[in-house]
């Protein structure tokens, strides 16, 4: 096993954390799609024997919106915190500490796109969740220059 400093443990384990929710998403707009009958193909009409083709349905739209959301969320953190913790621009409870905020924003971002609750909760979340990213893109920069 690899030697991991401290810093890259801590990326590592909120990284993992940020993947399995990501990962975990697909499972929810599929069974979305189940539960309301609504799906995309006729072959998933067809083997669920009733339901309707459609691509536009709200909730099933609003989920997959919000999965498309943390994709252009989380994917740029982990890359930026992996960098962040790999060349020493912050300690591990630097690491630990945005990587708690980040990771917080996004579910509040993802309870609140999906609860439907008025803007700007929404907004908020996902400003917080920016900033983690420029905030730690800044150190990065900052350290190696």
């Amino acid at each position: 096993m690899i030697a991991l400093t401290s810093e890259l443990t801590a990326a590592a384990w909120w990284s993992t954390i940020l993947l399995l929710k990501l990962a975990s998403f697909p499972a929810i707009i599929g069974l979305t799609r189940v539960g309301r009958k609504i799906f995309v193909t006729s072959e998933d009409v067809k083997f669920f024997g009733s339901g309707q083709m459609k691509v536009d349905d709200a909730v099933v739209e609003r989920r997959r919106r919000a999965h498309l959301n943390d994709i252009e969320n989380i994917l740029p953190f982990i890359g930026l915190v992996t960098i962040f913790a790999a060349t020493g621009a912050g300690d591990a409870g630097c690491v630990n500490m945005i990587s708690k905020i980040f990771t917080g924003a996004r579910v509040i971002h993802t309870l609140v796109y999906l609860g439907e609750v008025s803007q700007p909760a929404r907004g908020l979340a996902w400003a917080v969740g920016m900033m983690c990213n420029f905030y730690i893109g800044g150190r990065i920069l900052l350290h190696l220059y």
